[in-house]
């Protein structure tokens, strides 16, 4: 079984094959460790380090068929340049030859994607679903500002235990079923209030929300009991504009990142179980805003906090105080 190009050349195969190294000692060579050492080294590597392990040995050559990671990263392929052209290529070689009945991690991050992509990503996906993915990420580029909208399939899965997006659109009407997903990662994608509430109805135990750039998403309400963490991460490439946090169960928040000032930033409800805020954002303004509405505006969200056992403030929240 031929293993699939990985952007760089292969080393020569030793004369000495599978023989053991004599003037090694007793010392235990790679190729003579079990197969259970073997597939946990596997989970360490990406994809492409993994497969250039088959020019080992002869024992060695279809070894990383079996590896149940799956960590392809596109980075520092530029759009023009050639080997991008090879990335979709590599993804569609490897589960070709991926033996794994199961597979624990699917990351596929920095693949610059476009729209006739689609069809390849549906398939990709699906393939990480049918062998029970527990790990799934998908960081695709953004410099075109293309959205890959998520396939329906997606949204009832069994085994999702942690899944990261970006860039992806979601269905306005898909039912979420995901009653194993603890960590959920959504970053520069239209969100809407609805779909936020979809998703804590279908995911049961999701204790960690990290929301990155996201818009059309005015007021966070988390009803669920099981979200424990929440973080809210401004970007400068789309606005973010939220009105109001209301989340009674919640134990910790961070802002950070970077926000555009507006009239009617958001404000904190009724956080009353909060233990732990960490105020580590800043603010984008102009010269025609307010400072004193900034100042009290901060000024309020702290007082909100001022119950809460752990705060960290940071560099820009301290400069606005000192005002």
């Amino acid at each position: 079984m031929a293993a699939p190009w990985t952007g760089g050349a292969a080393h020569r195969k030793s004369s000495s094959g599978d023989r053991p190294n004599h003037a090694g000692g007793n010392r235990p060579r790679l190729p003579l460790l079990p197969d259970d050492v073997i597939h946990h080294i596997f989970s360490f590597l990406p994809i492409k380090d993994a497969v250039r392990t088959s020019v080992l040995s002869k024992r060695w050559r279809s070894k990383w068929t079996a590896t149940t990671n799956l960590v392809f990263d596109g980075f520092g392929l530029r759009f023009r340049d050639p080997l991008s052209l090879y990335f979709p290529y590599l993804v569609d070689s490897v589960l070709r030859q991926c033996t794994s009945p199961t597979v624990k991690k699917f990351h596929l991050t920095n693949f610059k994607y476009r729209r006739r992509y689609a069809p390849k990503l549906d398939l990709w996906l699906q393939f990480a679903l049918g062998r029970r993915v527990e790990d799934l990420r998908l960081r695709l580029s953004d410099e075109l500002w293309i959205e890959y909208k998520l396939p329906p399939f997606l949204y009832c899965s069994s085994w999702l235990v942690r899944l990261e997006v970006n860039w992806c659109r979601f269905w306005s009407n898909e039912t979420i079923r995901w009653p194993c997903l603890k960590f959920l990662s959504i970053e520069d994608a239209a969100l809407g209030e609805d779909m936020l509430g979809r998703i804590f109805r279908g995911s049961p135990v999701l204790e960690s929300l990290k929301l990155r750039g996201c818009y059309r998403v005015r007021n966070i309400i988390i009803d669920s009991t099981s979200v424990k963490d929440l973080v809210l991460i401004g970007s400068k490439k789309s606005c973010s504009y939220v009105d109001k946090i209301w989340a009674p169960h919640l134990l910790s928040l961070t802002l950070s990142g970077l926000w555009t000032w507006c009239t009617h930033m958001f404000r904190l409800d009724d956080i009353s179980s909060l233990v732990e805020a960490k105020l580590a954002f800043s603010i984008r303004t102009s010269l025609f805003d307010d400072k004193r509405e900034r100042c009290d505006w901060l000024k309020e969200l702290i007082e909100k906090l001022c119950g809460v056992p752990t705060i960290t403030i940071g560099v820009w929240c301290l400069k606005v105080q000192a005002q």
